[in-house]
């Protein structure tokens, strides 16, 4: 049985990763019925590669969406091809489509989800406060939009990242407009204040000009047929921009410009989209469909759902650290160099790297972990400590007072009401 472990559900979609997404859609039509689970672990450490979407087959475990449709290739002696009887012309554009969605379909979701504040701060992180257990909500979604600001931030869009920016263009302009009589003050408003409303206005017309330069491409490939590059059989190309494209149009966002541009300008692309969601994924799919008790492999409805194991306390310990040094020099590439390895073959230089990167992480973990526990212990055994000094010095206090006579006993009884 092969075991597919995505990222959890959002929006509506079995997963929150344009990847992953690729991934379920390719097994939903290339594998038999029964021949494969899905399990929305949202954990990356469960794999060798550090990566999602990764397949597991036994002790072998491949990570990545174009690695797991070629060991797919491979593991059914070729069965299992959705890219099999293209012609050479429909082969080349799966290929050089596939490519080109990645350097321009991730790009706008990037800024889309992550990049935008008011769509990061009020639906994508609180997205993943419910595929991982704390702290790692805490921590995960901002490493990715991280690495998604590193990865956008040659495009000439700063003013659509900073609050600081957009709280400077809200407050700019209240305070001009506060010396303008309220009767000479325009009712309607202009394209400068439309402008000024918030970053993500600024940024506008060029967030179209990017969203088109991805889209019209991809709409003029399908032309008039039923996928992307062929009229009678699904590919490799469709699962991909079926991950992408769902994300764009599907999630309810507060600056949904990437959704509004697929639905005014190419309203057959948002149509096709949403017909090949429902073929391939069904119905919205919820939290009760991927981590409800259900019969292992069970197709209730498209997608044979695998209830995730409950991580233990090292299993957190080290996606925890993983967050943390992700964007350390030289580390996060070492943690990413393979992408594919078994557990029981290795060779002895991909072995020692991959061992000594292990022996790192659990290194960390159990630092990070006797650490914690140390400073609780040492918090509970000081407490009792302070209390006894705090009623050693009352004693001492009470006695210096008593020596007084009455005036102490006064003094005594206001310095016990007035004590803490």
């Amino acid at each position: 049985m092969l075991e597919l472990h995505v990222w959890g559900p959002a929006f509506g979609l079995p997963s929150i990763d344009p990847h992953c997404l690729a991934a379920i859609a390719y097994l939903q039509q290339a594998v038999p019925a029964g021949k494969w689970v899905v399990t929305a672990s949202s954990n990356p450490t469960v794999s060798p590669t550090y990566e999602l979407p990764a397949l597991r087959d036994g002790d072998i475990w491949i990570g990545g969406f174009r690695n797991i449709f070629h060991y797919l290739a491979q593991h059914s002696s070729g069965k299992w091809i959705l890219d099999i009887g293209l012609s050479e012309q429909e082969g080349a554009d799966c290929i050089a489509f596939s490519s080109f969605l990645d350097s321009t379909a991730q790009l706008l979701l990037d800024l889309s989800l992550y990049v935008s504040v008011e769509n990061y701060t009020k639906v994508t992180r609180p997205a993943y406060s419910n595929l991982q257990p704390f702290p790692l909500p805490y921590i995960t979604p901002d490493a990715i939009r991280s690495a998604a600001r590193s990865r956008t931030q040659n495009l000439g869009l700063a003013s659509f990242t900073t609050d600081h920016e957009k709280e400077s263009t809200v407050n700019s302009s209240n305070s001009i407009s506060s010396f303008v009589p309220e009767n000479l003050r325009r009712s309607k408003h202009t394209v400068s204040s439309l402008l000024a409303a918030s970053p993500e206005s600024m940024a506008r017309i060029r967030l179209d000009a990017i969203a088109t330069n991805c889209l019209e491409p991809i709409e003029r490939l399908r032309a008039k047929k039923r996928y992307l590059v062929s009229d009678i059989q699904i590919t490799s190309l469709d699962c991909l921009a079926l991950g992408y494209l769902s994300l764009m149009l599907i999630p309810e966002l507060p600056q949904s410009w990437l959704a509004k541009t697929m639905r005014q300008k190419f309203p057959r692309l948002s149509a096709w989209t949403q017909e090949l969601r429902t073929e391939i994924f069904g119905g919205a799919v919820g939290s009760q469909d991927v981590f409800s008790d259900k019969k292992k492999g069970d197709w209730g409805d498209r997608l044979p759902w695998q209830k995730p194991e409950i991580e233990n306390i090292w299993s957190r310990g080290q996606l925890f650290l993983i967050a943390v040094t992700d964007d350390l020099p030289g580390f996060g590439r070492l943690r990413r160099k393979d992408k594919m390895r078994s557990y029981t073959e290795r060779t002895l230089k991909s072995g020692t790297t991959y061992n000594k990167l292990n022996q790192i992480l659990k290194n960390l973990c159990a630092i990070f972990i006797a650490g914690t526990a140390a400073g609780i212990g040492l918090t509970l055994f000081s407490r009792p400590e302070n209390d006894r000094f705090k009623d050693k010095k009352k004693e001492l206090c009470s006695n210096k007072l008593s020596s007084f006579g009455d005036a102490g006993k006064i003094l005594e009884a206001y310095s016990q009401e007035n004590a803490p």
